[in-house]
């Protein structure tokens, strides 16, 4: 009786589970999306807010911290006006993890991801300069928060939490035309994983999938009623 009792009511939630098990298992190998907000320095608010986006790859290999090519995009806008983006360039768009770095008399755990960059408009407020490489980084001040350089996430920024000390800097470097330099800098005030959700074709599978389950078993306890 017990066993009949088990089988009776956990059949179906257990194949629910196994199901919804699978897209999660495959969505950890893809690549994760991030986003952040901030400011840029010393410019109007013309200008203000900067958002943007990026992801990078989990499963890249590296050595020493450094994993290139483990960035597969990201967006920049500066007061939604202009936009850039990442454009895919052999040895460019890495990431770099670094474990008690030196930094102004005192030393730092430091998460950075650096990408080329390309515009994505043709004219605005930054004039005839063109973008050619955007850096973001994470700085914990006195070491002590990575426990490896192994690839992982950023850490967490947020400005309005007096709880987290981590500090988030971004550079946009930009030429004109004789590729004379200059750069945009400006500070994160969060950033945050972006949520994916799972896509309906992938729900409704595995809906159909419990729903053929619960037929089995259902037709499974017809039967054993039948013989007694």
């Amino acid at each position: 009786m017990l066993k009949q009792l088990l089988r009776r009511r956990f059949i179906v939630p257990v194949a629910a589970l196994c199901v919804l098990s699978l897209p999660m298992a495959g969505a950890q190998a893809a690549s994760i999306s991030y986003s952040f907000t901030g400011s840029i320095d010393g410019i109007s608010e013309v200008l203000a807010p900067v958002s943007g986006t990026f992801q990078f790859n989990p499963g890249m290999g590296g050595s020493a911290g450094v994993y290139n090519n483990a960035v597969t995009g990201f967006t920049l806008n500066l007061g939604g006006i202009v936009g850039y983006s990442s454009t895919f360039e052999a040895g460019a768009n890495a990431i770099t993890i670094s474990q008690n770095k030196p930094l102004g008399g005192g030393v730092v755990d430091r998460w950075a991801l650096t990408s080329a960059a390309t515009t994505t408009t043709t004219s605005g407020p930054l004039g005839d300069f063109t973008p050619f490489s955007f850096d973001l980084s994470v700085d914990h001040p006195g070491g002590g928060l990575f426990g490896s350089t192994n690839l992982q996430g950023p850490p967490s920024v947020n400005t309005m939490d007096p709880l987290n000390t981590n500090i988030g800097r971004w550079r946009l470097f930009v030429q004109d035309q004789d590729r004379n330099p200059a750069v945009f800098v400006g500070s994160i005030s969060s950033l945050a994983l972006t949520a994916v959700p799972l896509p309906p074709a992938v729900v409704l599978f595995g809906l159909g999938i419990i729903s053929l389950v619960g037929l089995g078993a259902g037709g499974l306890r017809n039967l054993r009623g039948s013989r007694i």
